[in-house]
């Protein structure tokens, strides 16, 4: 090929044949400040600065640097921007592959409300029904009590309890035990005639010493001594004249079982009765015993 038709041509590693024209042999122009025509072609030749003869070597690498520098920035910009721009419109940028990160699916969560009516395939509850105990009918029968016969008032309980009578005091619910004293405390024995004991449990019936409507109950074998309660206990003490003891030993009979017995309440505790144990006569509120008044044995 002749060397007129051929073009010139920059090639990566200098110029190619022809070596010359028609003013002679050609020489490949030195690159200013020593960089390739790739890269001052690159770039306007406003950026380029043109050289002084009184810069020296050291200015001259200066610039070659920020050359560099503004090249490489370039360079970064324009790749970026290539790869920033929406060839396709259905592939995903980069942009959106560095900025939106992948969303992972989650379980559906249902926002509708619990149906309130039972559907085809829905499971219904059936509400628990307490069983309710029925109330007998007001107009039901009912069976009457069972009458108790009447109580048969002793013919023998005639003597009551008067000022200046002797009397004593049986057990209305057994027969045979009186009230007496023993070593100056009161107590229930079974007494009968001839039998030890029957001196004991005979009283004789006193105006109340406290109260002129009570009683009190004076020994018969020991005259001036009195049954009166002492520490809730019934006891058989001699007459002191004191205000306590006209009280503790005035007792106010109170008829039961329809008159045919009674019981003796404390004038100075009301609602204490005297009531017989296995440990003695006591004053006590649970209970009272029941007493028939007898002639003495």
């Amino acid at each position: 090929m002749p060397d007129e038709d051929s073009q010139d041509r920059l090639r990566i590693g200098g110029w190619v044949p022809p070596y010359r024209d028609a003013n002679g042999p050609l020489r490949p122009p030195a690159p200013p400040n020593k960089l390739g025509s790739v890269a001052r072609r690159a770039l306007p030749a406003g950026f380029w600065p043109t050289s002084s003869p009184s810069h020296g070597r050291g200015s001259t690498g200066r610039r070659a640097m920020a050359a560099l520098a503004t090249g490489a920035l370039i360079a970064v910009t324009g790749l970026t921007a290539l790869a920033l721009s929406d060839g396709d419109p259905g592939a995903t940028s980069l942009a959106q592959r560095m900025v939106v990160p992948p969303l992972d699916p989650t379980d559906p969560v249902s926002v509708q409300p619990s149906p309130t009516t039972s559907g085809p395939g829905s499971v219904v509850r059936t509400p628990t029904h307490h069983q309710v105990t029925s109330r007998p009918a007001e107009n039901a029968r009912t069976t009457p009590p069972t009458s108790r016969p009447p109580t048969t008032v002793p013919t023998t309980a005639t003597p009551r309890l008067a000022a200046g009578a002797t009397v004593g005091l049986e057990l209305a619910d057994r027969p045979g035990y009186r009230l007496r004293h023993r070593d100056f405390v009161a107590r229930l024995d079974p007494i009968s005639a001839g039998r030890p004991g029957r001196d004991d449990a005979r009283f004789t019936v006193r105006r109340g010493l406290a109260a002129d409507r009570c009683f009190s109950l004076e020994a018969g074998n020991f005259p001036g001594y009195f049954l009166r309660h002492r520490d809730f206990v019934l006891r058989l003490d001699r007459r002191d004249g004191s205000d306590l003891f006209e009280q503790d030993a005035t007792f106010c009979p109170r008829p039961v079982r329809d008159g045919a017995a009674l019981v003796l309440e404390s004038v100075n505790f009301p609602g204490r009765f005297l009531s017989a144990g296995d440990d003695g006569v006591q004053l006590s509120r649970r209970g009272a015993t029941a007493f028939v008044v007898r002639s003495p044995v």
